[in-house]
């Protein structure tokens, strides 16, 4: 629950004994009320819990009444998260309060209601979604991957990938997933097509299907050992005679890619996944390669959240020499055409052009995480 300064008007908080008089939404036998400034959600306080406002401990019996939070910062803080309030403003009321209003089709007035657009989303979602802050930390992950020296994994951002290690690319895709089904749930569709867009099911059948392979491969390439004469393998702790390897190893996980096929909506998707990880021997997986579709979305990825916040926040412009840059246009919405033609497969081409605006506007690398580290020891 957001909160303001204390004391910041007469009206923020009225005693037990005029709440009533000053609101109709007093508070009545004792119980306090608090009202949020971001949905204006009016909740009361249970006889045996508390809660704290501005190091002041508020229960059911704090004799506090009601406490009310401007509305007018309710505003404030639609307009910090990147939505338009320009049709919305707080009108004080003769008892004290306050209302937020906006304006009907015929330009008159009106109390905001329960089923407008904007106060739908944030009771839905729980939150107001803030589309000023983008992903802020991929884009740091991606400067130090472009830094990335090592003689055993490879200099640049491929090496500081390869770095990570084959599981790693199972457990970023179910956290992926996870956060997916949720941004579903709250109906933020905006994020989460510009995330479904690089890592989907598609993306989750190909990299399960590949893993599939490189385990039948790991399998016939095992040492044998015998058992009465029988052939038999040792995988992930386990004996597998080498005739029921395709049925008691591999059929098993190939039952899984099915379910994720008939995953109906994200969270099936997500569950079905994280599914497949956890019966994919992925502690004997260290030496298979990362797959080739997962690294291109990463890239693709990387290089989107990146370029947002070159844009948004470092004054950065959209690079020229390319197809997408069209004089008088924005350039995120240059970007989100490059992004739609650049899935399936071409993400490094976005990385490419990723490259191309750290070049043109000059964007030392380098000197900005420096920034970001001195920025850090100071906090």
């Amino acid at each position: 629950m957001a909160t303001t300064k204390k004391n910041e008007n007469k009206n923020t908080v009225t005693n037990k004994k005029s709440a009533a008089a000053t609101s109709p939404r007093g508070g009545q036998d004792g119980a306090t009320k608090v009202m949020c400034p971001v949905c204006g959600t009016e909740f009361a306080i249970g006889e045996h819990e508390h809660t704290v406002k501005n190091a002041t401990v508020i229960g059911a019996d704090s004799g506090l009444g009601s406490v009310y939070l401007p509305v007018s910062k309710r505003g404030e803080a639609l307009k910090s998260a990147g939505i338009d309030t320009s049709k919305y403003f707080s009108l004080r009321l003769p008892t004290g309060g306050e209302q937020l209003m906006t304006y009907d089709e015929n330009g008159i007035p009106v109390a905001v209601k329960a089923d407008d657009p904007i106060m739908q989303q944030i009771v839905k979602g729980g939150t107001v979604p803030n589309r000023n802050l983008f992903r802020r930390w991929v884009m740091s992950q991606v400067f130090h991957g472009l830094m990335w020296e090592s003689r055993y994994s490879g200099d640049g951002f491929t090496g500081w990938l390869k770095m990570h290690g084959y599981k790693y690319q199972w457990e970023m895709l179910v956290e992926e997933l996870r956060v997916q089904a949720r941004l579903y749930k709250n109906g933020d569709m905006e994020n989460f097509n510009a995330r479904n867009r690089w890592f989907d099911k598609a993306l989750a059948i190909e990299m399960a299907n590949d893993h599939i392979e490189q385990m039948r491969k790991d399998a016939g390439d095992r040492p044998q050992h015998k058992c009465k004469g029988v052939p038999y393998i040792k995988y992930d702790c386990t004996n597998y005679f080498v005739s029921d390897i395709e049925k008691k190893l591999i059929a098993p996980m190939s039952d899984y890619v099915q379910k994720i096929e008939s995953a109906k909506n994200p969270q099936q998707l997500y569950e079905t996944v994280k599914r497949f990880c956890d019966h994919a021997h992925l502690n004997v997986a260290g030496s298979f390669k990362q797959n080739a579709a997962w690294k291109d979305a990463y890239k693709g990825m990387g290089a989107y959240a990146t370029m947002q916040n070159l844009l948004r926040f470092h004054g950065c412009t959209f690079p020229k020499d390319n197809d997408f840059y069209k004089r008088g246009r924005s350039g995120l919405d240059c970007l989100e055409d490059a992004a739609k033609s650049y899935v399936n497969g071409e993400g490094w081409r976005l990385f490419g052009l990723m490259k191309q605006m750290l070049d043109e506007n000059g964007i030392d690398i380098k000197a900005k995480m420096a920034q970001w580290a001195a920025e850090k020891s100071r906090r």
